[in-house]
C-alpha cells in the first residue's frame, strides 16, 4: 500500500480522515439520460457528460493508537511514536449481503491467494470493508504508508521537518 493512500480533508471523532485509493472511476452518459451533471463535478468545467470519482477504502485509527498528533492522526505506540501513525481498515456492520458464500464461491478466482482456502479468506475480509466514492477535489494530501501485521494494520511514516 505504499504511496497509494490519501489523507482527506476533514475530521471525524477527533481523528483526521484517511483512505486508500483503490481506483479512479469515470461515470459518463449524463447528457444521454437527461441528467444534469452539477458544475462542481465537471472536469473541465464545460464538460456536462462525465465525472471522475475515486473509489476508496476507508481507514480508521488502530486500537493501539490512543494519542493524536497536531494533524489529528493516530500516533503509533512507542517506539515508533516519534514519526509514525497507525491505522486499520474501517469496517461496516452488518456484512454485505452480496458477499454470500454462494456468490463468492463462483468468483474465487478474482481474489488473491495460491489456493482456494487463501482466496476464500481474502474474499471474506471484503465482507466488512468500508468503500465509498469520493470527489477527487476532496483529496488533500498523500500518505506514505506500509501494510503490516499480515495486512491488518497500516503504518504511516510521517515526514519530520528538520528545522532549527
Amino acid at each position: 500500500m505504499t504511496n497509494n493512500s490519501r489523507l482527506y480533508t476533514g475530521v471525524e471523532n477527533g481523528t483526521s480522515l484517511g483512505a486508500q485509493v483503490i481506483m479512479f472511476v469515470r461515470i459518463s452518459g449524463f447528457s444521454d439520460t437527461g441528467i444534469k451533471l452539477p458544475k462542481h463535478l465537471r472536469n473541465p468545467k464545460n464538460n456536462g457528460d462525465d465525472a471522475v470519482f475515486a473509489l476508496v477504502r476507508w481507514l480508521t485509527p488502530h486500537p493501539n493508537a490512543s494519542l493524536r498528533d497536531k494533524q489529528l492522526r493516530p500516533v503509533c505506540p512507542p517506539p515508533f511514536d516519534i514519526n509514525h501513525c497507525l491505522w486499520q481498515f474501517a469496517k461496516i456492520t452488518p456484512s454485505r449481503p452480496s458477499m454470500t458464500r454462494r456468490s463468492v464461491t463462483n468468483q474465487l478466482n478474482l481474489f488473491p491467494g495460491e489456493n482456494v482456502d487463501k482466496r476464500r479468506a481474502n474474499a471474506t475480509t471484503q465482507k466488512w470493508a468500508r468503500y465509498d466514492f469520493v470527489e477527487i477535489q476532496s483529496i488533500d494530501t498523500f500518505m506514505n504508508c506500509t501494510v503490516i501485521d499480515g495486512g491488518s494494520a497500516i503504518m504511516e511514516t510521517v515526514t519530520l521537518p528538520f528545522c532549527e
